[in-house]
């Protein structure tokens, strides 16, 4: 699905991330733990092509042939930001619609327990309920990869489970979902951990 190879990012002098390999398969789930500043959140930004790395290379390619995924492209990418970054001028189900290209979110909206929120603004809503719908908003439309960064870092426990359930299942139906994560919890969703250290 997407190979990384001695990806490497410098910002100014200092060394954000030293040369990583990474691959991501379609179906599998995959979390990056490791302490704040080890890199977690500049290997996402460069896995999405949101970042250019200062050396190395992103691969996008195909994946396994049993598996229900086209060849990847990087406009198949779903992003969770830890900005979070809705359209503050829309309502939740219409970034989710925006995203998807036309209606529809409805069972993503139930499942992250935000159906009552649907026709709210984001400024009109909690940050936790924000994020859940950044979540759905990356997802709505069965993309290929998944990125999040912390995507459960505003949510109590149970709305946790929730956020992790909807990224398992998204890697069940196919996708490749590569999340960063400081929550215990998530590892357990995971079919493989990822430990960064400094860089």
């Amino acid at each position: 699905m997407l190979a990384l190879r001695g990806v490497r990012k410098n910002y100014g002098p200092t060394e954000a991330l030293r040369p990583v390999d990474l691959d991501l398969t379609g179906g599998e789930l995959v979390v990056l733990t490791g302490p704040s500043g080890s890199g977690k959140s500049t290997l996402l930004m460069i896995a999405g092509g949101w970042e250019t790395p200062d050396g190395g290379e992103v691969v996008p390619g195909a994946p396994l042939p049993d598996l229900p995924v086209a060849r990847m492209s990087w406009a198949d990418v779903g992003f969770v930001p830890q900005s979070i970054s809705l359209f503050e001028e829309l309502t939740l189900a219409d970034n989710l619609a925006l995203a998807r290209g036309g209606p529809g979110g409805d069972e993503l909206l139930a499942a992250l327990d935000l159906t009552r929120l649907a026709s709210r603004r984001p400024g009109e809503v909690s940050r936790g309920e924000q994020q859940r719908a950044a979540v759905a908003r990356a997802l709505v439309a069965s993309p290929s990869l998944v990125i999040a960064d912390e995507p459960t870092s505003h949510q109590d426990h149970q709305r946790a489970l929730k956020v992790l359930a909807a990224l398992r299942a998204a890697a069940d139906r196919g996708a490749a979902v590569l999340i960063a994560s400081h929550d215990p919890v998530a590892v357990g969703y995971a079919d493989r951990e990822v430990r960064l250290g400094a860089g």
